[in-house]
């Protein structure tokens, strides 16, 4: 049976190991909550950027080839839809509805075309017939705002041309699957203007990214706090 004098090393001993390890994950947790912190400030930035751009009056663009706006810069393009052309990118939901964004070449006098996320469609109005009110053949002068390819996430699923499967527009891709030439890099987001018969339902194919930053700042935070607090409760009790 152990008597005081070999318990006393042993406790210091863990005692030690405790304060190592508590140390340690409290570094561990202020520098991740640190972190957060900076990814905040460059998502705000991030978001602030491009709600300025947002703001400015609609770029005219004459030259769709040529020209090269900004993403999430709004710009004014003229032209014909080509209706038999449509692309359906999703499946999309809205407000908890299943649809499609739709997606047609704008020929502009020209020549030149320049893809067109006219906005969103419910599964039942997929068939173009069922909304002849939108399917304009006049010139029409589109406002949106310009988007751009980028890369993929690694959880996003990748487009398949082959079974004109489309998770996102990609107008390389889009326009050698239509046989179409002299299509612009960039497409436009048509903002949330009302169509006849009320669809496509526009505007909805610029987002934000998303901001959860500060939520993260806390937590991290808040486990290194409750952390400290423990700890000096547990030292506490240890010198009692």
């Amino acid at each position: 049976m152990m008597n005081d004098a070999e318990t006393q090393p042993a406790s210091k001993r863990t005692g030690k190991g405790l304060a190592v390890i508590a140390v340690g994950t409290f570094c561990i947790l202020v520098g991740l909550g640190t972190w957060q912190l900076q990814r905040l400030t460059w998502k705000e930035g991030i978001i602030a950027e491009r709600q300025a751009k947002l703001a400015l009056a609609p770029l005219q663009i004459s030259k769709l080839l040529s020209a090269k706006p900004e993403a999430f810069r709004r710009v004014v393009v003229s032209g014909r839809f080509l209706h038999d052309k449509e692309i359906f990118v999703g499946p999309r939901s809205f407000r908890g509805r299943p649809g499609w964004q739709v997606v047609t070449p704008l020929e502009h006098a020209s020549g030149e075309i320049v893809l067109i996320d006219r906005g969103w469609i419910p599964e039942a109005r997929k068939i173009a017939t069922k909304r002849n009110a939108a399917q304009k053949r006049e010139v029409v002068s589109i406002v949106g705002t310009a988007g751009w390819p980028r890369k993929l996430n690694y959880f996003e699923h990748a487009n398949d041309p082959q079974k004109n499967q489309w998770f996102r527009v990609s107008p390389t891709a889009m326009a050698e699957k239509l046989n179409l030439k002299h299509v612009s890099s960039y497409w436009v987001v048509a903002d949330a203007s009302s169509n006849p018969g009320g669809f496509p339902i526009g505007g909805g194919g610029i987002r934000m990214p998303t901001n959860n930053h500060m939520q993260y700042v806390v937590t991290w935070y808040g486990m290194a706090l409750g952390l400290l607090v423990l700890s000096l409760v547990y030292w506490r009790q240890g010198r009692r």
